[in-house]
């Protein structure tokens, strides 16, 4: 699926909406209304963050338009700059996908709080807490100083050093964060995607690691 979103060349992939659709099954088993659901919310959600990335992008000056794909287990913004980044330049547009992903989020928490969706049944009660789970909690999740997610860029280039050094510091933090981290959503909370999710970034470090050596 392509379109044109606010001016931003876009593309859904039958992968990304496969993954959503399975997390959205654990979630709600054997509730097709609420994996639709579920579905519907998470890529507008993920459509959102992408966003962000790509306005913040074009506020540094790009060639040509920033394009968004939601593919396999994530969005991409994929943008070439008209002047090589600065580290500040580079951390405000990694920062950008979850601040602006987190927003609609907050939106709902306070809405929930001043009692709007009160007494709007069950589906609406579902819709909103997987609003605020595939906002507040997704933009959380994708700052942990963990390459390849936003947080692991910002670390990357928060690290001294020349630009190999730095990627490969920042390869072996992630590893030791996606084990400790996915180690202990299975362990305290017996979740499963986030430790799978978390294990795959581990073993991407650590070949890259090997790559560069």
């Amino acid at each position: 699926m392509t379109f044109n979103l606010f001016g931003f060349p876009t593309t859904i992939n039958g992968s990304f909406l496969i993954t959503i659709a399975v997390i959205g099954f654990f979630s709600f088993p054997e509730q097709v209304d609420r994996v639709v659901l579920f579905a519907a919310i998470a890529v507008v959600a993920v459509l959102i963050h992408e966003l962000g990335h790509a306005v913040a992008a074009i506020s540094r000056g790009t060639v040509g338009s920033p394009v968004i794909s939601l593919e396999g287990m994530a969005g991409f913004t994929r943008f070439r700059l008209a002047e090589a980044p600065g580290r500040a330049a580079s951390i405000l547009i990694s920062v950008a996908g979850p601040f602006a992903g987190a927003l609609p989020g907050v939106a709902l928490l306070i809405a929930r709080r001043a009692g709007l969706f009160d007494g709007q049944g069950p589906l609406v009660s579902d819709a909103v807490q997987i609003g605020i789970f595939t906002t507040l909690v997704w933009s959380a999740f994708n700052l942990l100083p963990i390459v390849p997610l936003d947080g692991g860029h910002i670390m990357t280039d928060l690290i001294p050093g020349d630009v190999p050094v730095r990627r490969r510091r920042a390869a072996m933090v992630s590893i030791v964060f996606a084990i400790v981290i996915g180690a202990a959503l299975w362990f305290q909370l017996r979740l499963l995607f986030a430790p799978l999710i978390l294990g795959m970034m581990a073993w991407q470090n650590f070949s890259s690691l090997k790559r560069a050596t």
